[in-house]
Formats: C-alpha cells, structure tokens, sequence
C-alpha cells in the first residue's frame, strides 16, 4: 500500500484517503466562500449604484386617470339622479293619464247606459203610439163602416132609390 511521510508524520492508505478528503472539501468550503463573498460584493455595488428610475411621468398619468375616473364618477352620479328625476315624470304622467283614461271610459259606460235606456224608452214609446194608432185607425175604420153600412142601408130603404 502507498504510503505518504510529512512532516515526521507517516501516513498510510485509509488515513492518506480521509486526510485527501478533508483538504479536498476545506478547498471546495473555501471556494465556495470566495464565490459567495464575491457574489456579495458584487450585488453591494449594483445597490449601491442603483438610481431609482424617475416615476414622475407615471405618478403624472396616474393623477390624471384618478382625476377622470373621479369625473366618470360624478358624470354618472349625475346622468343616475336626471334618469331617476326623469323615470319620476314620466310615472306621474303615467298616472294622471291612466286616471284621465278610466275617468273617460267610466263616462263613456254611463253614457252608452244612458243611450241604451233611451232608446229602449223610444222603442217602446214608438210601439206604444204604434199600437195606439193601431187601435185609433182600426176604431175609425169601424166607425167609417158603420156609417158606410148605415147610409148603403138608408140608401137601399129609400123608396126612391128602387125605381
């Protein structure tokens, strides 16, 4: 087996691999340390000459959205208070005219009553009067016959009518 000598010190196979292996991962910790503090050097001077990018013009936008939003909010208030003043109307109107509608149909109910009972009332005063010169035309006609009957009869006894 190989064997190593350092300072005074003789070392053989298992002690020469685990001694191998512990420079070997103190070299690797210190690299990697190396690597880690350059890395944070590195990221220090990139903060410490950052420079903040100038959001003014976006601070500038953003003040006039919020003042156009703050106008479509009001624009809108006021466009819901006309519809609503304007809905409000327009029911009121509604109203009277449906109540001009049933007062105006409730007449003309009357008033078709009325006419029906007028002319009921006329039809049967026409009949009335019908039947009335009904019987006086017919009482007269017997009257005209009996005076008819009467002078054939005062005719025909006439002594003088026979020859």
């Amino acid at each position: 087996m190989a064997e190593l000598e350092f300072g005074g010190m003789k070392f053989r196979g298992g002690r020469l691999v685990t001694i191998l292996t512990a420079l070997s991962m103190l070299g690797g910790a210190a690299w990697g340390s190396f690597e880690f503090y350059n890395d944070y050097r590195m990221m220090k001077k990139k903060i410490n000459s950052y420079v903040a990018p100038d959001l003014s013009s976006i601070n500038e936008r953003l003040s006039v959205m919020e003042e156009q939003v703050v106008n479509a909010v009001d624009n809108t208030r006021t466009v819901k208070i006309d519809l609503k003043r304007d809905i409000q109307t327009i029911e009121t109107q509604v109203d009277r005219v449906e109540k001009i509608v049933k007062d105006t149909q409730d007449n003309i109910d009357e008033t078709l009553r009325e006419v029906e009972i007028v002319s009921r009332e006329s039809e049967k005063d026409t009949r009335d009067r019908m039947r009335e010169t009904e019987d006086r035309i017919d009482a007269e006609m017997l009257k005209l016959e009996k005076k008819i009957s009467e002078q054939i009869q005062e005719a025909l006894d006439n002594p003088l009518a026979q020859q």
